[in-house]
């Protein structure tokens, strides 16, 4: 019998398929702009690969908040309200589906697969998400713990409104979307994140502004979380993860200038599975992922 994890996210819904002793087979869709179209899409994009009584369960991670089976919040996709964990089952006739929140998912895969105790994971994409681990368990109190994106690093009349729809979250100055978005206006183009970073590194100045700010407000969103938590081993996992180590040096430049005293050495990496680890969820959660939270 074959897992599947699917990870929805603001641009695309990524699916990883696996079966031991079988190779691991990963896909991807855009994400439906209409909620009414999410279910079916998602059981189409699986169904023309595989038959749906070869798939034992699913881990699904979302771009927000389910609480009971029901989206509650999603400040990035068209999914608010959506009866996720219902209709899934019913779509895919299966009643082994596992729904939490995109960045708890890749925080219990990054502690798994890293043998940490004590973690907290930043997912940097569409927007930004956070997973704390604490004590080896996923903290997760009323669902919103861990909703780092919108921990307040921008004050004043010209903070940046954030998907939320209040101003100066986080996640407007550190995610993917926001930073592809403040360059374009600029510069009147339409380039991605890749791009900015390639520019950056071949010396272009507007780019290379825009990764600094990006790692700096980063820096200074670690420090915020660090300092209540005391935890020292943060990785950085999402899209903007796969900039590699010239962002993450970045980070860990401006990180001591904003950080509580005593707890200027941290550990700042790289999520060891990167943008994958949501997709990835099912190879290594399932069972675990029930009796892993607080």
């Amino acid at each position: 019998m074959y897992r599947c994890g699917i990870d929805i996210g603001g641009t695309n819904i990524k699916f990883g398929v696996f079966k031991h002793g079988v190779r691991d087979d990963f896909f991807q869709i855009k994400t439906p702009k209409d909620i009414n179209m999410f279910i079916p899409k998602i059981k189409q994009a699986i169904t023309k690969r595989y038959n749906l009584d070869d798939i034992h369960n699913y881990v699904v991670s979302i771009p927000g908040v389910s609480q009971n089976g029901v989206i509650v919040y999603a400040p990035n996709t068209n999914i608010l309200g959506l009866k996720i964990e219902e209709e899934l089952k019913r779509a895919l006739n299966n009643e082994n589906i596992l729904v939490d929140n995109d960045a708890n998912i890749q925080a219990l895969v990054e502690s798994k697969v890293s043998h940490l105790n004590d973690l907290i994971l930043i997912t940097l994409g569409t927007g930004c998400g956070g997973g704390i681990i604490l004590d080896g368990k996923l903290i997760n109190k009323n669902g919103y713990a861990g909703e780092v994106g919108h921990i307040k690093v921008h004050f004043g009349p010209n903070a940046r409104l954030c998907g939320c729809g209040k101003y100066g979250c986080a996640e407007a100055y550190v995610s993917a979307k926001n930073m592809v978005k403040y360059y374009n206006e600029k510069m009147k183009t339409n380039i991605n994140a890749k791009n900015i970073f390639d520019l950056a590194k071949s010396g272009d100045k507007l780019a290379l502004q825009v990764v600094r700010k990006t790692a700096r407000y980063l820096a200074i969103l670690i420090a915020d979380i660090v300092s209540v938590l005391g935890i020292k081993n943060v990785r950085i996992a999402g899209g903007l993860s796969n900039a590699g180590e010239y962002f993450i040096r970045m980070i860990r430049y401006y990180y001591p200038f904003y950080s509580v005293k005593n707890m200027e050495e941290i550990v700042i990496k790289a999520a060891k599975l990167k943008s994958k680890s949501g997709a990835l969820a099912a190879k290594y959660l399932y069972d675990e992922n029930k009796n892993a939270r607080d």
